[in-house]
């Protein structure tokens, strides 16, 4: 299982790969299954919540349909449509780490499953209940509820999201970021609402999920999460 990145990396440039680069078949040959073929004319590994909007923007304005990637375990053909011009990868966005601004702790969407057991548990040990496989990524797998072995005992971890933050595109085709929480005077609670189950890609992208129980009080960041099961 491999260390979760916690070092601000944002100022890393993004990588736009072409069929010509001897990596364009390892990224995109990474989805889960392989009865879908991606041949996307290039794929975007992006580093922050900036340079998505910027891949985005690019890809609107050229025409060039979208699908984003996180661990690559998508059962369907959604990123893997031959209809699709262009990947989004967000797999090396993998920090996660308190944020004392939302009171919660936050979890970059290219982190997988195991990246951040690993991370909540070395570093404050409690846990969210997520999926029993390790690879899948966080990306798309908390909007789909995210249940696993904890779940009969604290739930879905949806329960426990917080806050997201998601790329869209408006009406003018014009790519910005949007912070959603589920505080009842948030404009977008809604669609907070919408991403605890909804499913992934039907709004936008995440980049960024923040984590707190609901009945959570004060900001240790040890006392936000259900403590770890002992072994």
């Amino acid at each position: 299982m491999s260390t979760p990145q916690t070092t601000d990396y944002t100022q890393v440039e993004s990588l736009k790969i072409g069929p010509e680069d001897p990596r364009y078949r390892a990224v995109i040959n990474k989805q889960f299954n392989k009865r879908y073929a991606a041949t996307p004319d290039y794929v975007r590994l992006v580093n922050s919540t900036e340079q998505i909007v910027a891949a985005v923007e690019e890809a609107v304005n050229e025409g060039r349909p979208l699908a984003v990637t996180s661990g690559g375990h998508c059962l369907e053909g959604f990123v893997s449509d031959p209809d699709m011009r262009v990947i989004i990868d967000v797999s090396p966005m993998k920090r996660v780490y308190y944020d004392a601004e939302m009171g919660a702790i936050a979890v970059e969407a290219g982190a997988t499953v195991g990246e951040t057991f690993r991370a909540l548990f070395e570093a404050w040990g409690v846990v969210i209940p997520l999926g029993e496989y390790p690879q899948i990524g966080m990306g798309g797998h908390v909007v789909g509820g995210a249940f696993g072995f904890l779940c009969r005992q604290l739930g879905l971890a949806a329960d426990y999201l917080y806050a997201v933050e998601v790329v869209m595109v408006d009406e003018d085709e014009r790519a910005s970021s949007v912070v959603a929480t589920r505080e009842t005077s948030d404009p977008n609670r809604d669609l907070w609402w919408a991403h605890t189950g909804g499913g992934a890609g039907n709004f936008g992208i995440v980049t960024r999920y923040w984590f707190r129980s609901p009945d959570a009080s004060g900001n240790d960041p040890a006392a936000l999460l259900p403590r770890a099961p002992e072994s």
